[in-house]
């Protein structure tokens, strides 16, 4: 039994019961299976210590959560879980597989046009009966599209346990190099998404393109798909794909916060930065009239010069985190 079993089964009850649009129990079944996952001994050794009250010291996991976590100890499985897996439609929770999906969408797409597995959404999509949904247009549409070719391809996302130890090993790795000042990996990751794609790592650098040279002849490269003097590209033997750019340390906070929030929390932050007569992209916050650049160094910067408080990584999804972060 592993840890991350545990807050595989969390993270998916969380999904179902989103969808389910059950208030409160997702946020702390996902606060949970985080907690879960940086916990460096077994949940099984932390029971057989103290039972269920040793459980419930870790933060996160209270008497309910705790009980479930005892009852896949002793069974190998939780029975609220196979209910809910039970409750939902057959093929509905591969949807939930393809890149660019997660419990909103899913939930959306099954009220509005009752799609219900991949067969589904692929007629929808070539009707183009989508546009129009709140968080879908032809963007969306052409994104969905290449995540449904990625799952038949059976092109892995990895889970966050998993690649956590090789973001973390890339990371020690680059910073070893004298040339690298500061280094963020970005994106999904950094989000602490359930799963990963790839990984996106940003980095300030003295002489960028020894720094490029270095990164696509690192040992475990199996394949190098790009090499620029701020931008490469690599396959690593786990086949997951690395990209990493190096930025001016003036625009280091815009790029970190343009390639940490997911598309519709920067599309959101966009329309901000409009109203306010400004631009946003991965360079920084721009007067729109004089192009004059106000912000980037970093992400409090940005956020501030938008008139927000600085949102955390992980809540940068456009769930309700960007109109609870508006300055009074």
């Amino acid at each position: 039994m592993t840890n991350k079993e545990i807050s595989t089964i969390f993270y998916e009850m969380a999904d179902i019961l989103e969808i389910k649009e059950v208030k409160w129990k997702p946020q702390a079944y996902r606060k949970a299976a985080r907690a879960i996952e940086v916990i460096p001994e077994n949940l099984s050794d932390i029971y057989k210590k103290g039972g269920l009250k040793t459980l419930e010291e870790i933060p996160g996991i209270g008497e309910g959560i705790g009980k479930k976590i005892v009852e896949y100890i002793e069974t190998g499985k939780i029975k609220k879980h196979q209910e809910l897996l039970k409750s939902l439609p057959k093929g509905f929770q591969k949807l939930m597989e393809v890149q660019g999906l997660g419990p909103k969408k899913v939930k959306i797409l099954l009220k509005k046009k009752n799609i219900k597995n991949i067969g589904d959404l692929e007629k929808a999509l070539k009707q183009h009966k989508l546009i129009g949904l709140k968080g879908f247009a032809e963007k969306t549409e052409e994104n969905l599209e290449k995540g449904i070719q990625l799952f038949k391809s059976g092109k892995k996302r990895f889970d966050y346990s998993e690649v956590r130890p090789i973001a973390e090993s890339i990371a020690k790795q680059l910073k070893k190099f004298k040339e690298v000042r500061k280094i963020i990996v970005a994106g999904s990751f950094r989000r602490k998404e359930i799963t990963v794609g790839d990984l996106d790592v940003l980095m300030t650098a003295k002489n960028p393109i020894k720094v490029m040279d270095y990164f696509t002849k690192m040992p475990n490269v199996k394949r190098v798909l790009a090499k620029g003097k701020t931008r490469s590209a690599v396959i690593l033997d786990s086949n997951l794909q690395v990209d990493v750019r190096v930025v001016e340390d003036k625009c280091f906070g815009a790029a970190l916060q343009y390639f940490t929030g997911n598309k519709m929390h920067n599309i959101s932050l966009r329309k901000i930065a409009i109203k306010k007569g400004f631009k946003l992209n991965e360079y920084g916050v721009f007067d729109k009239k004089t192009n004059q650049f106000l912000a980037g160094k970093t992400e409090e910067d940005v956020y501030n010069a938008l008139g927000l408080k600085y949102i955390p990584p992980e809540e940068r999804t456009n769930s309700g985190e960007i109109e609870k972060a508006m300055k009074k």
